[in-house]
Order: C-alpha cells, then sequence, then structure tokens
C-alpha cells in the first residue's frame, strides 16, 4: 500500500474510531493498521533505505519512514488533528516558523526563552517579535504558550482563535505543560498545536524530539515536505521510544497532576508563593476550569531570597537538579540558571510518579534545611 493510501486510510479509520475513544485507548490503538505486522509491541525500524518499487510506498527515511508514521498517527489522534514530528522541540518551532512566515509574532513576555530566541533569529528576514495582544493581520502568527514556564500563567485559546480568525492570523498553541490529556486546543480553535516530545510525551527523559499537530491535513502534508528538505526528522530509536512512552501518558500525566496539586496546597503556607492553577491566588485559577481537564503536572515555588532558592536543590534527596521536564522522575531547578527572565527566588519543579508523601518530606526536609 502506498504511503497516500496508508496514511488516508489510518486517518479515516481514526475519523470514525476518534469520537468514541478517549485519550487513554487512542494512545494504544491510534495506529492500529499502519503496518502489516503481528507485533503487540511496535516493531522499531532501523533501515535508511529501501527495495525500490516495495507495497508500502517507502524510498528514503528522512522522507517517510514506517515507525514514524506511527508515531504521527498516534499524536495526531491524540490532539484531533494531523501530527508532523521533528528532531528537538526547538527544530519543530523553528519548522513553523519558517513555513507559516508570519510578519509579525504576537507573543507574551517570558515563556520558554528559547521559543523568543528562534523569533529573534528571524528579524533579519523581516520577522517582527510584537506583544500578545498587538494588532496582526492576514498571515501574522499569534504563539500561545499556555499553561506558560515557569509560572503556569494561561491564555484563553478560544478568545485568541476568534481575534486570529477575524484578522486572517494563524493561531499557534505550545501545549507542552498540558499534553492533549488536559487540553485541546484545535478543538477550540487554534490552527496548530506544538509540543517538545522530549518532555511528558517521551515521559522518561530518554529521547529528544519536537511535534506540530494541524487542524487541517493540508498544513500537515506541506509541513511534512518542507521536513524532507530542511532534514529535521528524529531518529529511529528516539521516534520508537516516544511512541514507547505516550502509551501511557495518561496515566502519568494524571498520576504528576494529582501530586502536583497536593504538593501545590501542602507548599502554600511554608514558601513565598506558589504557582500552580489549582490554587484560587493562581491568576489562572477560573480558566484552568473551564479550558483544562486538570491544573497540570508542573508548578513553581517562590522563597523569601535568591539565596535560599539556589540552596534548596542540593538540599534534595528524591528530586534531582536537572533542567527539562515530564519524565517520571522529580525534577527541581533554580530557573535563573536557564532563564534570565526568571523571578530570582524561583524554583521549577517537574513532578515526576513518585509517592506524593515522599515528595512532601523530601520538601519539608530541604525547605528547613535552607530555613525557609
Amino acid at each position: 500500500m502506498s504511503r497516500r493510501l496508508r496514511r488516508a486510510g489510518s486517518d479515516a479509520t481514526m475519523r470514525r474510531m476518534s469520537q468514541p475513544l478517549r485519550p487513554e485507548t487512542l494512545a494504544l490503538h491510534a495506529d492500529a493498521g499502519i503496518e502489516a505486522t503481528p507485533d503487540v509491541a511496535p516493531p522499531i525500524h532501523v533501515s535508511t533505505t529501501y527495495v525500490a518499487g516495495n507495497s508500502e510506498g517507502l524510498v528514503y527515511s528522512r522522507s517517510d519512514h514506517p515507525t514514524r508514521r506511527r508515531l504521527e498517527a498516534v499524536l495526531g489522534a491524540l490532539e484531533g488533528g494531523h501530527a508532523a514530528v521533528y528532531a528537538s522541540g526547538q527544530a519543530a518551532a523553528t519548522a513553523a516558523l519558517l513555513h507559516l512566515a508570519p510578519r509579525r509574532v504576537a507573543i507574551a513576555r517570558g515563556g520558554y526563552h528559547a521559543t523568543h530566541y528562534a523569533i529573534e533569529a528571524l528579524a533579519r528576514f523581516g520577522v517582527e517579535k510584537v506583544p500578545l495582544d498587538a494588532p496582526v493581520g492576514k498571515g501574522d502568527l499569534i504563539w500561545l504558550e499556555t499553561p506558560k514556564n515557569p509560572t503556569c500563567e494561561l491564555q484563553d485559546i478560544a478568545a485568541h482563535a476568534a481575534r486570529a480568525r477575524a484578522a486572517g492570523a494563524w493561531l499557534l498553541v505550545d501545549g507542552t505543560f498540558a499534553t492533549p490529556v488536559l487540553q485541546q486546543p484545535l478543538a477550540l480553535g487554534a490552527d496548530l498545536v506544538y509540543h517538545s516530545m522530549t518532555k511528558f510525551l517521551s515521559g522518561h527523559s530518554d529521547a529528544l524530539g519536537g511535534v506540530l499537530v494541524a487542524r487541517e491535513p493540508k498544513l500537515a502534508e506541506a509541513l511534512r515536505a518542507a521536513r524532507t528538505l530542511s532534514g529535521a526528522v528524529p531518529g529511529a530509536l528516539e521516534t520508537w521510544l516516544v511512541l514507547r512512552g505516550v502509551r501511557t501518558l495518561s496515566l502519568r500525566v494524571r498520576q504528576q497532576t494529582a501530586t502536583a496539586t497536593r504538593l501545590a496546597a501542602f507548599l502554600a503556607p511554608r514558601v513565598a508563593r506558589v504557582w500552580h492553577p489549582s490554587l484560587p491566588t493562581h491568576p489562572g485559577y477560573e480558566l484552568a476550569q473551564r479550558q483544562m481537564k486538570g491544573p497540570g503536572p508542573m508548578l513553581s515555588i517562590e522563597l523569601g531570597s535568591e539565596e535560599a532558592a539556589r540552596a534548596l536543590p542540593g538540599k534534595l534527596r528524591l528530586f534531582q537538579d536537572a533542567t527539562s521536564l515530564g519524565g517520571v522522575e522529580s525534577l527541581v531547578e533554580w530557573r535563573r540558571r536557564q532563564d534570565p527572565e526568571a523571578p530570582p527566588a524561583l524554583l521549577r519543579l517537574a513532578v515526576g510518579i513518585e509517592d506524593p508523601a515522599d515528595l512532601e518530606a523530601d520538601l519539608a526536609q530541604a525547605l528547613d534545611a535552607v530555613g525557609a
């Protein structure tokens, strides 16, 4: 079966299945029928080239790859769209900017710093970065990061979608912190959803990747074609690792969210500030009730001083002092080490799947040790 027929057949199957099936089921079955194989676990394909005239229409792995087809089918189904995966989250973000070629990119201050660097790098080609509420026109891009790194602040996706439609602009939503389990931007009117697959989609801190999921299939096809030219494809092992990881996405994210919610309540009376949408004190609390299916697995805390914040990671026993997020292990980071825009006393907590009581105890002893 040719690539076009195989992908079209998978998309048609999922259109029939996606309405009744929930994320836990889609993560396991959305790639059914992609390959004719008796394997229960999806095989990993390592070949870079294929025998001419094969029934799958495969030629060279930069343009198409069986394991990549599977992963794109699953991620597309989870978001209700059509996926194109990339070698890293940054590659996916840059691919979106290059393909859409906006004159202006409207984006809030803060959030993931490397996104701002990518936009600013295109200034020499006439791309202008403007504030989120600045006027936009036809072909411009509104870029929402919601929840935003590291404070979990939220943006109203539906409201910005209406604004984008009225102006003839594009709307892209970075949903890395929420994952498809907790937030569905395409259903709220976004044109594209972006995720760093390195984070929750992989879930094990062992695979680099990124994904763009388009509402319209023609946009996804164009992104894949451009990816073939740029060569920004994930390797076979990384693709397979993310596919394996995404099978348990819902289980992990729901547990991590429950633990993050518990830790937010535990920490609120003990530190200067807790940033988590489960708390009524968070600026996105009410919006999270409408827009998300849970407040999310990420939280940040601010201590009374930068000195205490810098010392805390070294006192923790279960939280490892490392950047990144979304893995099964809990991580802590004095965020200003990576992001100069972060508040000086802020620590970002990426909650893992450890027992919440153990994580509470670890935080309590570390806060005592730094006098917080």
